[in-house]
Order: structure tokens, then sequence, then C-alpha cells
């Protein structure tokens, strides 16, 4: 639930965040957990999620999907002014560095299983 936590604190809706991240962990992402990790039918298919990507962002991605069904549009007092391209670009390669050594590294070995990034 990574991608939904700011929108929701700006809202002002810290109840309603409690109560959807005690939701959320309780039925959504345990089972999720279980599928691929615990020998579930997710892990009989084959499905190797070495970093928690799948499970992290699937239950992130409905999170989101569902907080936007209930809130609704965001209403915009006024315009905000351009984002700094630099930074954000500067952003963008350093996670993208990172998440490759990580996910490499998650296999526990430089072959095949490590390139599956």
């Amino acid at each position: 639930m990574d991608h939904f936590h700011g929108p929701m604190v700006n809202f002002g809706l810290h109840t309603w965040y409690a109560l959807l991240i005690t939701v959320m962990l309780s039925n959504s992402s345990t089972p999720v957990c279980h599928w691929v990790w615990g020998y579930g039918f997710m892990y009989d298919w084959g499905v190797h999620d070495f970093a928690g990507g799948l499970v992290v962002h699937c239950t992130a991605g409905m999170s989101a999907l569902a907080g936007v069904l209930v809130i609704g549009r965001r209403k915009i007092v006024g315009e905000s002014g351009p984002h700094n391209v630099a930074y954000v670009a500067l952003g963008t390669g350093l996670l993208w560095f990172g998440w490759f050594g990580f996910n490499g590294g998650s296999a526990l070995a430089a072959n095949g299983d490590a390139a599956m990034v």
C-alpha cells in the first residue's frame, strides 16, 4: 500500500486510513503472501517472487483502486506549479539502479534467476 499513503493522509482521512490498513492487512496482503510464498496455488503454478514485488504491488494497486472508487475525484483548489524535471530524472535513475541490484541479489546467485527481473 505504499502508493496509497500520501493521498489518504493529504485528504485528512486518518481514521479511514487506519481502518483501511487493518482491513487490507488481514484480508488482502496476508492471503496473497500465502498464495505466493506459503506453497499456495501460485507457488504451485511456478510463480517466483524473490523480492516481494508481486505481493506488494498487486495489493497496493488494488487498495489504490478501492480508495479512488470510495473517495472520488480530487478537488483542486488551485493549480500547482511545474515539478523539477531534473529531480524526477535523478530519482528515477536511482530507483532503477537500486531496484535491479536488489532483485538480482534476492536470487542469491548470479545466474538466470537473478536476471528474471
